[in-house]
């Protein structure tokens, strides 16, 4: 089931109106319930195997948390993450490692004299992928690896399983933090007039990302890349631009409509972006760009590791091999790996470049400057824009190509004319698209602007704009035309076709 699909339109208003008829002591049930509909509603029979994870791990939880000796506790703790990474691994990686030995086969065949199948006949490549499963299994390691460490486990089955199926975050997240969620099981349930309000918003927000902007923007970039070896200069750099926006777009967007609906229910869920692309470094952009799986990747695999604490050789090593291998999670193929690759060695220059910025003095007095900031944040997203190419593109040699369309340019219409793709861009809603997101965010930053001015005793904001601020933050009527306003344009800017969310074949 699509957040941005219709049947989620009957779905998730029929799960709150019953929410909130239903006495407290069944609600937590219609959302255990409401979680396997949402999420065997596109593959059934997996619904069994997120079942039986949860089951596998809840058992795991008791016996970690119920044995004394610590090497037992081990035992255990081993046990649950490699059962956990070995479900992951057979689901998402099995066709990524048989494909790769039938390449080098294939590299060797010829030297060796031998025939080699073709990888396209074994079964593994035959593998559906569960939505969300890379999702739950970072939730059930998180959950066993804190028992390990001292935090209570949740005892009552149901709160457990609610906690793993949660249909806001079920699919692409944001990870959560059953310390977190549990304690909003255990608190009494109370409609709250703000929570709703936040979450219309939220989920109107998410949908206008989503759909006004990724679906328009993704359908500008795989036209893109159907045509990359004609590209022009200016189409290439166009098409990456493009996807550096859509991936934006469409995840903050999810997450919005995710957060947006645990709302609606009376669960908040943790934020996962806080404009990463005003980020000033790489550093700077992960703690703002998929926050929830940031931090799981420095509590869970970095940290343990060794984290920042040996040698400033072996912190680069750590930090180097957390990317690596958050690039793998993103996928299963080469292209994640150099990813990961890139983005390791980025943070690690990133890392060393501000020690010695800071140990020179004229370059130390130039970093609170102004324009030091600006480069900063160029110089970032012109990385995450390159970086996305790996990230989009199909294969290695697709990547490659589109690379040398940005640079190396050597076709008849390398040049930076506006070409089919600039065109298309140009004729599109995109532009009025995010002429309108930009005002709104503009208005956004200056309305919060004000309202802390209004806070501070010694800032007097003059009365039409102080009247104008309570208005819009407290007239009913001004809400509810805001929100038809916005339902308006979704749909005004809707595409033809129901895409699905980026983040969902990882």
């Amino acid at each position: 089931m699509l957040f941005n699909g219709f049947t989620y339109l009957v779905f998730l208003p029929l799960v709150v109106i019953l929410h909130w008829l239903l006495p407290k002591s069944y609600r937590k049930t219609l959302l255990l319930l409401a979680s396997y509909i949402f999420y065997m509603h596109w593959m059934p029979k997996y619904g069994l195997l997120i079942f039986a994870l949860t089951m596998i791990n809840y058992g795991f939880g008791l016996a970690i948390a119920g044995t004394q000796l610590h090497k037992k506790k081990k035992v255990f703790l081993v046990a649950g993450i490699v059962l956990n990474l070995s479900c992951l691994c057979f689901f998402k990686y099995t066709g990524f490692i048989v494909a790769s030995v039938f390449d080098s086969l294939k590299l060797v065949s010829p030297v060796l004299g031998v025939h080699t199948l073709d990888a396209a006949t074994s079964p593994a490549l035959k593998i559906i992928l569960p939505l969300g499963i890379s999702f739950f299994t970072f939730e059930f390691i998180h959950y066993i690896t804190d028992v390990y460490r001292g935090s209570p486990p949740i005892r009552n089955i149901r709160d457990f399983a609610l906690f793993a199926a949660f249909f806001p975050s079920q699919i692409a997240g944001p990870i959560k933090r059953f310390q977190d969620f549990v304690t909003q099981l255990k608190e009494e349930s109370i409609f709250s007039a703000a929570y709703f309000q936040d979450g219309i918003f939220l989920i109107l927000q998410g949908l206008f990302k989503k759909v006004a902007l990724g679906d328009n923007l993704g359908a500008l970039v795989n036209a893109g890349y159907a045509g990359i070896h004609t590209l022009s200069t200016a189409d290439a750099w166009i098409t990456v631009s493009a996807f550096t926006l859509q991936l934006f777009f469409d995840f903050a967007g999810y997450t919005d409509i995710g957060r947006g609906s645990a709302l609606l229910l009376g669960y908040k869920v943790p934020e996962n972006f806080n404009w990463p692309y005003f980020a000033a470094n790489l550093t700077e952009f992960w703690h703002r760009w998929h926050i929830s799986l940031s931090t799981w990747l420095r509590d869970y695999l970095f940290i343990p590791l060794g984290g920042s604490r040996g040698s400033p050789w072996q912190t680069s090593r750590n930090t180097f091999l957390t990317m690596v291998l958050g690039g793998l999670w993103h996928g299963a193929s080469w292209n994640f790996v150099f990813w990961g690759v890139l983005h390791g060695a980025g943070l690690v220059l990133s890392k060393d470049w501000h020690s010695y910025v800071s140990k020179v003095p004229y370059l130390a007095r130039l970093r609170p400057h102004p324009l030091w900031h600006c480069a900063g944040v160029l110089s970032t997203v012109f990385f995450w824009l390159l970086t996305g190419v790996l990230f989009r593109a199909a294969t290695l040699p697709e990547a490659l190509t589109m690379g040398q369309n940005l640079f190396f340019n050597q076709t008849s219409r390398a040049s930076l004319a506006f070409g089919q793709i600039c065109t298309q861009f140009l004729e599109s809603t995109i532009p009025a698209a995010l002429l309108i997101y930009s005002i709104f965010c503009l208005g956004r930053y200056f309305t919060a602007r004000l309202s802390d001015m209004q806070d501070m005793q010694d800032v007097q904001i003059a009365n039409p704009f102080k009247s104008i601020i309570q208005w819009t933050g407290q007239s009913m009527p001004f809400k509810l035309a805001s929100c038809v306003f916005v339902a308006v344009l979704i749909l005004g800017f809707a595409p033809s076709q129901i895409i699905p969310f980026i983040y969902f074949q990882f």
